[in-house]
């Protein structure tokens, strides 16, 4: 019997067959391209440490045990080439034969310009068809530039093929961090989107995050990307963008959840999720740090719920 998290994650050289795999990226330097802090680079092996130290394999909200679920860990990625474009490929890659070998891939972070190529690597893997999912986030980060930053992600998805608008929804957006000329290129991409005040004004995280998946997914492979940013500095002081708005802890979890119990009609789970822009150089007593290990926790446990674990 485990009670322990940490009991339930191997190393995928030992688990090659699991439901979920862990895998890090050590990456900071498309958020300081933004002029963000670094930091993040150190996101990985934080969200580690709080997994294995604070969770337990029950949750009593849900009354849901993860006993049974696999959980193989694939380490941190080399992401130290003084190539950025380099270390884009190599993480497109590893996650195109992570996606490949498991059903689900969560991605502890490190900069969100990551992301760009872990949907490109689920692209890869599910036979080069456009993606859709969503990015919780207190940015839309659909900037148009060339070089690959934090704020860059998704513009790039968009624009190059990998991910379909309409199968695409931002969640979480802050009211002053969008640039209307962002806001126009949403609406040109038919991309959903839903605001903070929306969340706080009526339903919770995980309605939002249900109803949205049923919307966009359309029998594509869907991916939730998960800036920790989105949540209210007073919650999470510990990431590369704070702000003193944003959502609260509860209803980042019950996004989470969510998530990761999602199925769509054709049985499709959330193929990829990601916690990322955690920094714990500016978390205080590992605060941060363990909301985001909260969040992949009620993922897991979401998964959990879907297979009847």
């Amino acid at each position: 019997m485990a009670d322990f998290l940490r009991e339930l994650i191997r190393p995928a050289a030992e688990l090659p067959d699991a439901d979920v795999c862990l895998v890090g990226l050590p990456l900071d330097f498309g958020t300081v391209l933004e002029g963000g802090r670094a930091g993040a680079a150190h996101a990985p092996n934080a969200i580690r440490a709080e997994l294995r130290r604070y969770h337990k394999t029950y949750n009593t909200d849900w009354g849901i045990s993860l006993e049974k679920l696999r959980i193989a860990d694939a380490g941190n990625l080399d992401l130290k080439q003084p190539d950025h474009t380099a270390n884009h490929q190599r993480i497109r890659a590893r996650l195109g034969e992570l996606c490949r070998q498991y059903p689900r891939v969560v991605v502890l972070g490190g900069s969100h310009d990551g992301t760009y190529s872990t949907v490109r690597g689920l692209f890869d893997a599910t036979g080069q068809q456009p993606t859709g999912g969503l990015n919780i986030d207190a940015h839309a980060d659909v900037k148009d530039r060339l070089d690959i930053g934090s704020g860059t992600p998704f513009g790039k998805l968009l624009r190059e093929g990998f991910l379909a608008g309409e199968n695409f929804a931002e969640v979480g957006l802050h009211s002053n961090l969008t640039t209307k000329e962002d806001q126009a290129f949403l609406r040109r991409h038919e991309v959903k989107v839903i605001r903070a005040n929306q969340i706080h004004r009526g339903q919770n995280g995980a309605y939002w995050v249900s109803k949205l998946l049923q919307e966009v997914v359309r029998n594509r492979p869907v991916f939730v990307s998960f800036d920790i940013d989105c949540v209210a500095s007073a919650y999470a002081p510990g990431v590369s963008a704070p702000s003193p708005l944003g959502l609260t802890p509860s209803n980042a979890v019950l996004a989470a959840f969510a998530a990761g119990k999602f199925r769509s009609l054709s049985q499709q789970p959330v193929r990829l999720f990601e916690v990322v822009e955690l920094n714990p150089f500016f978390d205080r007593d590992q605060q941060t740090a363990r909301l985001a290990a909260t969040i992949v926790a009620a993922y897991l446990t979401g998964v959990a719920a879907s297979l009847g674990a």
